[in-house]
């Protein structure tokens, strides 16, 4: 009975994995001095877990939080199309400034912002679209905030706030090829 459990758990993890890749999709972004990149896709169903791994691959992060579909500031998490998981984060080259406290909605310690959010989607179609919508949402020049960074990989759509430099920034996109 052991065996056959671990066994099913074992197979579902598999499969949550599988159905998150997209061996496809190269890695694009948008936004100030954002440029294409292209490099190996994520199998990686957990928000979490993605902004860990930028914080191993050398970028100044903290995990602030890790949402549910309870306390999504966005209502979005779990909807049809729209991001399976998603958590936020601080950058302290940014979180700590006085412009990121003055310019976050509501003064939340989660607002991209302080750092950023990692959204993850079920396919990557999805993430594309989302990236879309969040370019096509994006001020005009000289009308009101300037846009925040969009970074796709795959099934992984990372923010970050437009507080960083283009060069900060761009290290977004090298960290998740």
């Amino acid at each position: 009975m052991r065996v056959r459990t671990t066994a099913l758990v074992c197979t579902a993890v598999l499969a949550a994995a599988t159905a998150c890749a997209d061996p496809g999709s190269a890695a694009t972004a948008t936004g100030p001095g954002a440029a294409p990149a292209s490099g190996p896709t994520w199998a990686v169903g957990d928000a979490a877990a993605v902004t860990k791994h930028l914080l191993a691959s050398g970028l100044p992060v903290k995990l602030t939080a890790a949402y549910t579909g309870a306390d999504d500031p966005e209502r979005l998490l779990g909807r049809p199309r729209q991001y399976v998981s998603k958590a936020a984060f601080d950058d302290t080259r940014v979180s700590n400034s006085p412009l990121a406290k003055e310019e976050a909605p509501g003064h939340r310690r989660d607002a991209v912002s302080y750092g950023g959010a990692v959204e993850v989607f079920a396919t990557a179609e999805d993430a594309e679209a989302r990236a879309g919508d969040l370019g096509g949402r994006q001020p005009s020049p000289g009308g009101g905030a300037r846009p925040d960074y969009v970074y796709r990989s795959g099934v992984v759509l990372v923010r970050v706030s437009h507080l960083l430099t283009p060069e900060q920034a761009h290290a977004y996109t090298r960290a998740i090829r």
